[in-house]
């Protein structure tokens, strides 16, 4: 049921959620199923506005690109201008969480039923020692507020409140409790909303912003948590070009809808091979052009290929010429390592309208970060080599040796991940292996912030597996 912050008091709820993106709304469906009585409160409307948007503008220290475009500010959240990519983190992306995917893994059919996909990621193809197409499925895609404001506005047990913006986390008498939400209306009025036991999903950034300022504020409330450190984002970029036989490259790759869509054919480096080079997990995206609709591309690599190796370029040009070659694009989305460096602050020179201080992201790749994408180019030109049905060009910015991936490659952005981890306790973590905050009674985190490490899959399956569980565990 809908009610206004004012209808709010005096009012009871078992579990309080901030914000109503992918997270918190799975997490509020998963307790009512349960019969817990829930209060949702999101800080936009129902749909996009820039009043609200605004108070995401932020500042940003390196080479991202925007902290606002990437997120949405009203119900449903991100999930809003989400693509639909599905994939669930892979074994050895749990390696320096307190948990293993073992312990998310039953909440798939779940999850997968939430967002409208098949589910059971078992068909994973080798291909060598090194490689194996990899399957993802595809969400129509899921808008969470549009899907679910219905249900959520006839429910009997989730109450919500639109423009509820939550300004800071107060600590009660005893250490370690949340007591109650300052939580500012869309006039600007402040209102205290009592709180028993406190979700926090927000965002990949605004988890951060939102518990940092708290911590700022209290005495004791989350005081000593390294909130912020470890922010990540997973590197979409453009790494080469193949020039391929035409049809013996689909020989030795799968095209059924597994592991393709739309002419995408997708890959990743085994754990064998990740183990061995010491490098992170990647999702490979090979886009195969015929002849026919990229033939002066292909002309151009072919030209290349001569000035380096003349027979097996001549031996390309014939086969052009009988319409027996095709180009490939390579584009790469890998992981990046958590590091210190990389983190959410608060920026106290620059506020929002309700006073709080925007966001300061302090980010940038490292030279580490492009090794991943360097070894599993060398490797896939490798592969192409031994089964003569190609050859791969590197673009030349991943042999550099420094820190710099040149914009004009990227294609994507807005994994926003890490900043409040799970850990084994405070000194490497902000919340424990049920997404509890260190050293709080009642306060818990949901969504991609809470991520260790990042792997290479689109987020959103992985952060409703692990609402889902939340919702267990809270009941």
């Amino acid at each position: 049921m809908k009610r206004g912050l004012s209808e709010l008091n005096g009012l009871d709820y078992e579990i309080t959620i901030i914000g109503s993106g992918p997270a918190g709304i799975s997490l509020a469906l998963g307790l009512s199923k349960k019969g817990k009585k829930v209060l949702l409160l999101e800080a936009g409307e129902y749909g996009y506005t820039d009043r609200s948007q605004q108070v995401y503008n932020g500042k940003i220290i390196g080479p991202y690109p925007s902290i606002t475009s990437t997120r949405l500010r009203f119900f449903g959240g991100t999930s809003n201008h989400w693509a639909g990519y599905c994939r669930p983190l892979d074994d050895i992306d749990f390696e320096k969480f307190p948990i293993s995917k073992a312990d998310i893994e039953p909440y798939l059919p779940e999850a997968s039923n939430i967002l409208e996909i098949k589910g059971k990621f078992n068909s994973d193809l080798p291909l060598n020692n090194e490689f194996k197409q990899i399957e993802f499925q595809f969400s129509p895609p899921v808008r969470f507020g549009q899907k679910y404001r219905k249900h959520i506005e006839d429910s009997s047990l989730i109450d919500f409140s639109l423009n509820a913006n939550v300004l800071n986390i107060r600590e009660g008498l005893n250490t370690g409790t949340a007591e109650y939400l300052e939580v500012a209306d869309e006039n600007s009025e402040i209102h205290k909303i009592a709180v028993n036991k406190l979700v926090i999903a927000c965002g990949g950034i605004e988890n951060n912003r939102l518990l940092l300022w708290s911590q700022h504020l209290n005495k004791r409330l989350f005081s000593g948590l390294k909130i912020g450190n470890n922010w990540m984002e997973h590197p979409h970029f453009t790494t080469g070009q193949i020039i391929a036989n035409y049809p013996e490259i689909y020989k030795f790759l799968d095209t059924s809808s597994k592991y393709s869509f739309n002419k995408w054919l997708f890959l990743g480096p085994t754990k064998t091979m990740m183990k061995r080079e010491g490098i992170g997990n990647a999702g490979i995206i090979l886009y195969i052009h015929q002849s026919s609709d990229n033939s002066s591309r292909i002309k151009q690599l072919i030209k290349d290929i001569l000035c380096i190796a003349p027979s097996y370029g001549r031996k390309l040009a014939a086969l052009a010429n009988e319409g027996l070659i095709c180009s490939v694009t390579v584009r790469m989305a890998w992981e990046q390592k958590p590091r210190d460096e990389n983190r959410v602050e608060l920026d106290f020179d620059s506020k929002d309208k309700y006073g709080v201080p925007r966001v300061k992201l302090v980010w940038k790749y490292y030279q580490d970060d492009k090794r991943t994408a360097k070894i599993c180019m060398e490797k896939l030109g490798d592969f192409f080599l031994k089964k003569d049905i190609g050859r791969v060009g590197v673009l030349p910015y991943i042999d550099i040796n420094d820190d710099e991936i040149p914009n004009e490659y990227n294609f994507f952005n807005g994994h926003h991940m890490g900043g409040t981890p799970m850990g084994e306790s405070d000194s490497n973590g902000v919340v424990d292996s049920n997404l509890k905050v260190f050293n709080t009674d009642n306060v818990w985190v949901a969504g991609s912030s809470v991520f260790t490490e990042g792997g290479h899959a689109n987020p959103t399956l992985s952060i409703v597996q692990f609402s889902l569980r939340l919702a267990d565990h809270l009941s």
